[in-house]
């Protein structure tokens, strides 16, 4: 098995300024089961993360190793790394896509379609394929600060 060395953010106010973000994004984020994906750009290729966590208007269910693990990701894109975070959410009535482009450090929130572009674009073909039936596309809500 091949090592991996994973970066590390450039300084302690890019990991509190992550965690800042990540609060900011529990904040806006809906009732319902989340899915949240980040994708940064290295020099080596793509690293992505991802963190799975369930949420109503009183819990948080969400793994504490999982999570610091996410914002570790995060504060390598806060740093300057660039990338993007797309967040799935799953009701009981709806299912719902929206995402963050990491530019310069800052998450800046992407329209539905942007959003829809991201997902229906084939990169393999240079194609736009059909919808995910159901899902509803929206445009991202402020998370940075």
């Amino acid at each position: 098995m091949e090592a991996f060395s994973l970066p590390l953010p450039h300084n302690e106010e890019d990991t509190d300024r992550a965690i800042d973000i990540f609060e900011r994004l529990l904040e806006t984020s809906r009732t319902g089961w989340h899915h949240l994906v980040i994708n940064l750009e290295l020099e080596d290729g793509p690293l992505l993360g991802r963190l799975e966590f369930k949420q109503n208007t009183e819990t948080l269910y969400i793994s504490a190793a999982e999570t610091m693990g996410f914002c570790h990701l995060l504060a390598l894109g806060v740093s300057g790394i660039r990338g993007g975070m797309v967040m799935r959410t799953k009701s009981a009535d709806a299912e719902s896509v929206r995402g963050w482009k990491l530019v310069d450090g800052d998450p800046l929130p992407i329209n539905r379609a942007e959003v829809f572009t991201a997902y229906c674009y084939n990169p393999h073909t240079g194609e736009i394929t059909a919808p995910e039936s159901g899902v509803q596309y929206e445009d991202a809500p402020v998370i940075h600060f």
